[in-house]
This record gives structure tokens, C-alpha cells and sequence, in this order.
């Protein structure tokens, strides 16, 4: 018998530094799923949507596209 691939729902692209990082799943996934994917933490790092700030609990659709931006802090206290 011939087993076929499960359907995938989501297919979404996140950029980290430059680099496309592609994830799969057969269900919507929220920001902090995929961060999680990722190995990167939502403390560290903000995440766009079209120009839009997208919170852990945002869910991706499929086809999104989303830039990764590392929150940079520094100075004095």
C-alpha cells in the first residue's frame, strides 16, 4: 500500500537574519508555537506581519510571511 504525505493546513516563512526558516504543521499555529520551532524566545525577539506587531497568541495563516527582529537594550541605569 502507498502512503501519501498528510495534508499540510499551514505552510508559513519566517526570516531570522536574513535567512528564510520554512514551517509546516497541519494545523493554524500560534507565534509562540513557531518561535518555539525556532529555538527563539518571544522575549528577545518581536514579530511582524505585514508591518504589524503580532503577539504570542496571534495565530499564522497560511502562506504569512513574518520577519523575525531581535529587541536590542542597552545603556545605563
Amino acid at each position: 500500500m502507498v502512503q501519501y504525505p498528510q495534508e499540510v493546513l499551514v505552510a508559513i516563512i519566517l526570516i531570522l537574519r536574513k535567512q528564510e526558516h520554512r514551517i509546516e504543521d497541519k494545523k493554524k499555529i500560534t507565534v509562540a508555537a513557531a518561535l518555539a520551532r525556532l529555538g527563539v524566545s518571544s522575549e528577545t525577539h518581536l514579530v511582524l506581519r505585514d508591518g504589524e506587531l503580532l503577539t504570542d497568541d496571534a495565530l499564522l495563516r497560511d502562506g504569512d510571511t513574518a520577519q523575525l527582529i531581535a529587541v536590542i537594550s542597552g545603556g545605563r541605569a
